[in-house]
């Protein structure tokens, strides 16, 4: 359910630092970006005879029609009851197009955040696996096709679901998470895509023309801001029940109330013989959106394949300028292709291959563990480490992410405590002297921030309203999924087009 819409600038950062053998990355140049026209297909509460399933069935003929495909999200709930009703025909229509998932249960109580409040890391994946697993199978046993993508309903969020994503080879859309410049990006191992443009409610405005076309000529202004430096743009079309309805579907959920079938209200419907000016202006949007020269309509299911490579190896000269960075800026940096875990473990396993074997990896194969289950400390407890004391905290290290596919919260050396960000810096430290030939008896063990900062006072703002979606319990208390999300920033980096 998209009711929250984001756009981000750009920022782009690139440094060097000496001979790589590695294989060039690059974004995609191109003369028009990429769009999906989307819609969440939801309302599984109201009569058959309101005529709620007959909408996403024309608006996915008339997609068909004008030779544009379209990216349809259903509630796993809402799609069985389509089979339930015998709706063949709608299913067909709809099974033309991209079909992902809108979550399993959609809004009925406990939600997609409310399951995960007060989960364990563990314990919320595994739920989220479970759930999400059965609405993927129902759906491709009613569409035909699995999805290749779940976009987030509402305010349902939880990073344990977008780790989960990451077993299931699903991306995550409508997700919280961006970075400026890039509305797809990777997040807990997950292809996550943020960039709905900000185009205005079609919902209300299909039925009456005095309110579409002033909506529609907008666009003209509209979709180049939206575009401009953008990697990828959403066109959030409309939840099809709410062409009809005046209100959302899902009122009966509303401040965590959870009545059965028998206590469903329908909401209030817009004159059935409106519907026809709906129809007729859902065509003129989709002939306008497919007439512009300056996008190039797609699916999410196609862009999942466009962006879903990453880099599998890290050479010296990439990890040598990581580590240089991450000395300067005193953070814990996002580079463009590699997250700050990738790193953290690269930078732990060069050490630990070089006490070994007298020499610096050449090339590493990248592993791809989770940020710390804890918050680590920023302050260490002790402030220097000689130079075999790095050596078992980086084989510590690669040993406790090797075991949990975690990076630690912390380590103990002599007793004392040293958190993640303080290691991270270490070892780039001590990575740096060992190629310089500078290496020292004693190396300083500083304080350093907990989790990368970048772009984080607008996603925690994110996260955070998710709270104020109207399903919710007003109580619902968002800290410990705040807290594992700036965790999972470790996780954090730009999806790029790797040629």
């Amino acid at each position: 359910m998209k009711r929250y819409t984001f756009i981000l600038p750009f920022v782009s950062l690139l440094l060097t630092f000496c001979s790589s053998p590695k294989k060039e990355t690059t974004q995609a140049k191109q003369d028009k970006t990429y769009m999906v026209i989307c819609f969440d297909v939801e309302d599984y509460t109201s009569p058959e005879s309101v005529g709620m399933d007959d909408i996403p069935k024309w608006e996915a003929e008339i997609m068909s029609e004008e030779g544009v495909t379209g990216t349809f999200f259903v509630i796993g709930e809402k799609a069985r009851s389509l089979e339930k009703r015998g709706r063949t025909d709608v299913i067909r229509a709809m099974a033309k197009h991209d079909i992902g998932s809108h979550t399993n249960y959609g809004s009925m109580h406990p939600t997609v955040t409310e399951i995960l409040e007060k989960a364990s890391w563990d314990d919320g994946e595994a739920k989220m696996l479970e759930n999400e697993t059965a609405g993927f199978n129902d759906l491709e046993r009613i569409f035909g096709q699995r999805p290749a993508n779940l976009a987030r309903h509402g305010g349902s969020y939880g990073p344990q679901l977008v780790a989960a994503l990451s077993e299931m080879d699903a991306g995550y859309v409508y997700s919280p998470i961006g970075l400026p410049g890039h509305n797809v990006v990777w997040f807990c191992n997950t292809l996550n895509f943020h960039g709905e443009g900000n185009f205005g409610s079609f919902d209300d405005a299909y039925y009456r023309d005095s309110l579409f076309n002033p909506m529609l000529n907008s666009l003209d202004t509209l979709i180049p801001q939206a575009i401009a430096n953008a990697d990828m743009v959403a066109f959030f079309a409309n939840h099809p029940s709410k062409v009809r309805s005046i209100q959302f579907w899902d009122f009966n959920y509303y401040k965590g109330a959870n009545p059965g079938p028998a206590d469903w209200k329908t909401p209030e419907l817009r004159p059935a013989e409106s519907m026809g000016t709906a129809q007729k202006n859902f065509r003129r949007l989709v002939k306008y959106l497919d007439g512009r020269d300056d996008i190039e309509l797609t699916t999410f299911r196609e862009m999942k394949k466009l962006f879903g490579n990453q880099e599998n190896e890290i050479g010296k000269k990439k990890l040598g300028a990581i580590a240089e960075r991450i000395l300067k800026e005193n953070a814990v940096v996002i580079d463009e292709q590699y997250n700050p875990a990738e790193v953290f473990t690269a930078l732990a396993e060069a050490l630990t291959t070089y006490n070994k074997d007298g020499k610096l990896p050449r090339v590493l194969t990248v592993k791809r563990p989770f940020g710390p289950l804890k918050m680590p400390v920023e302050q260490p407890e002790i402030v220097t480490a000689g130079k075999n004391d790095v050596f078992t905290l980086s084989a510590s290290a690669l040993e406790y992410i090797t075991e949990t596919w975690h990076l630690p919260s912390s380590l103990l050396l002599n007793g004392h405590v040293v958190g993640t960000g303080s290691l991270l810096a270490l070892f780039s430290k001590m990575y740096l002297d060992i190629h310089n030939g500078t290496v020292t008896g004693q190396l300083d063990i500083i304080p350093f921030p907990a989790y990368p900062s970048e772009n984080i006072q607008q996603i925690i703002k994110e996260v955070a309203a998710v709270k104020n979606w109207p399903v919710h319990r007003e109580d619902l208390d968002m800290s410990n999924l705040i807290e594992m999300t700036k965790l999972q920033l470790w996780t954090l980096k730009p999806a790029s087009i790797i040629k």
